[in-house]
C-alpha cells in the first residue's frame, strides 16, 4: 500500500511541475517586434558574434553593464549566473525590487530546477548599431560558473532573426 501511495504522490508532483514549466513556456509577452525603422533608418541590424568552445557569443549591455553572452536558439528565454547578478548589485544596475520570485526551468538534460525570476530593465544588444529591449524577463541560477544565454523569448521581441556564418554576425531585419 506504501508503495501505490508513493507513485500516486510522485505521479502528482510530477504533474504539477510538468504543468508549471509548460504553462510557463506560453505566458510569454507578445510585445510588438522592436521597431528596427530607429536605428538609422536601416532595414536590417547586424550584430558580429565570435566563436568560443563551439558557441556564438554577441556582445550586449545588461542595465549598462557589458557582457558577452551566449546566442542559444535552444533557450526559451535569457539566463544569469549569481555572478552577473551580484555585478549588477554592486554597480547599482540590479535592486531587490528587480526580483520577481521563485521559477521552474527545464534544463538540455531535461531535469527541472528551481531558479529565480528578475527582470532585466535593458537590454542592449550589439552597442551602438543595436537595439535596446526593455523591461525583459529572465532567470537567475545559483550557479556562478554557468553559461549566461540569451534565447528566443529575447529574439522573439523583433521581427526577424538570422545567422549569416559566412560574415559572421547576426541579422536582424524589420518588415
Amino acid at each position: 500500500m506504501n508503495t501505490k501511495k508513493y507513485t500516486i504522490i510522485s505521479l502528482f508532483i510530477f504533474t504539477t511541475i510538468s504543468v508549471i514549466s509548460l504553462s510557463s513556456c506560453g505566458r510569454q509577452n507578445r510585445t510588438p517586434p522592436v521597431d528596427l525603422s530607429k536605428i538609422n533608418d536601416a532595414k536590417e541590424v547586424r550584430i558580429p558574434f565570435t566563436e568560443k568552445g563551439g558557441v556564438k557569443v554577441i556582445p550586449v549591455k545588461l542595465n549598462g553593464l557589458e557582457v558577452e553572452m551566449v546566442y542559444d536558439s535552444g533557450c526559451s528565454g535569457m539566463q544569469l549566473s549569481s555572478l552577473e547578478i551580484a555585478s549588477l548589485y554592486k554597480n547599482g544596475k540590479f535592486s531587490e525590487d528587480d526580483v520577481r520570485g521563485a521559477a521552474l526551468s527545464q534544463i538540455a538534460d531535461g531535469s527541472i530546477v528551481k531558479n529565480v525570476a528578475i527582470i532585466i530593465r535593458e537590454v542592449e544588444i550589439g552597442g551602438a548599431n543595436g537595439f535596446v529591449l526593455k523591461n525583459v524577463e529572465a532567470t537567475m541560477t545559483e550557479n556562478p560558473e554557468a553559461p549566461i544565454m540569451i534565447g528566443n523569448s529575447v529574439f522573439d521581441r523583433v521581427a526577424s532573426v538570422e545567422i549569416d556564418n559566412i560574415k559572421k554576425c547576426i541579422v536582424f531585419r524589420r518588415y
